[in-house]
């Protein structure tokens, strides 16, 4: 087995290396401490998957959370360990070592909340939030995909069947039926591990659901820990109930094609989250998708990071497409 790889990044940049010299004295060949001195290398490690654990220092926390995808992330701390993923940076090798392995043994069971949103119709929004919870199926992660479209539907993509659909399931919580009930009845299982709610009855028609309403399944679906990952896939729908979404999401992606109607409302989805407030634009990053050979210009806004630019073409299908998805490093960047 090789050596196991920590990324260590402090503002202090004279301390970081001194740790890293300091722990590689005695880590042997277990650990391998690397010394990093910007943020955008330690990102590119974390998206590239080259180490599998972080130290940072304590400031950090809000930017860089315990578990990024498969990696943990350990906290130098100035003070005695009082919270999980913290490290006292002032004690001995051993001391530290012992409880590095400690942090890279906790599993990390939370409930994870993707929200994709197309910018306009026909951009791949639907063929990446496939393809990211095809690529999670496939790393043996329990995943659901809800198909909130207003086009329809999952099955171009998935294999499955179920006469009851997503519509059936906002009915039932309307009107107050058994949710338990009608979120199994509702559910199906692609020959790939995908678990998902499709939008077959309805697909033409915006499900306007209550906010309330979005938050008491969503909830539901977190507390009950059976998935690790939700996904959901908006297309180019925004209502009620997906605002809802995006409130609780971990992360929204923004798909684009960068042609003027998809920059056009792009720039209006990006105005209504800053008015909405509730950390939505922070929470945000955009997906920028050649999927069209007369392609616009990628949407210019420098609070909107970017995780990455993909050329998606369409040979055989949505299944092919999402196939060829999974391969882009922009969607490793996407499930940091």
């Amino acid at each position: 087995m090789g050596q196991i790889g920590i990324a260590v990044y402090d503002l202090d940049a004279a301390y970081t290396e001194r740790f890293c010299q300091y722990m590689n004295e005695v880590a042997g060949d277990e650990y391998e401490f690397r010394p990093v001195y910007d943020r955008e290398r330690l990102n590119h490690l974390i998206s590239a998957r080259e180490v599998e654990g972080v130290l940072v220092s304590d400031t950090l926390r809000e930017e860089y959370p315990l578990f990024i995808g498969d990696i943990h992330v350990g906290y130098l701390t100035g003070e005695p360990m009082e919270e999980e993923g913290e490290i006292f940076r002032y004690q001995s090798r051993r001391e530290i070592l012992e409880v590095l392995e400690s942090l890279l043994e906790i599993e990390d069971t939370s409930v994870k909340l993707l929200v994709f949103a197309g910018a306009s119709a026909g951009c791949g929004c639907s063929t990446v939030a496939a393809a990211c919870a095809q690529k999670l199926a496939l790393e043996e992660k329990r995943v659901l995909y809800i198909n909130m479209s207003s086009l329809g539907d999952a099955e171009t993509i998935f294999h499955g069947g179920n006469p009851r659909d997503f519509q059936y399931l906002l009915k039932e919580l309307e009107t107050g039926g058994d949710l338990d009930a009608a979120m199994g009845a509702v559910l199906n299982r692609d020959t790939g591990g995908v678990y998902y709610y499709d939008n077959l009855s309805a697909p033409l028609s915006l499900m306007d659901i209550s906010k309330s309403r979005m938050e008491i399944l969503l909830r539901r679906l977190i507390d009950s820990g059976e998935f690790r990952y939700i996904i959901i896939d908006s297309s180019f729908s925004l209502n009620h109930g997906l605002l809802e979404a995006c409130r609780l999401a971990e992360r929204i992606i923004l798909v684009s094609d960068g042609v003027y109607t998809s920059n056009h409302r792009l720039h209006k989805i990006w105005c209504l989250f800053k008015m909405l407030g509730n950390g939505l634009c922070r929470k945000s990053v955009l997906l920028y998708n050649k999927f069209h050979e007369k392609y616009g210009r990628l949407y210019e806004n420098p609070e909107l990071p970017v995780a990455g630019t993909i050329g998606v073409l369409s040979p055989a299908g949505p299944a092919l497409m999402a196939e060829q998805m999974m391969g882009h490093e922009a969607l490793r960047e996407v499930l940091r």
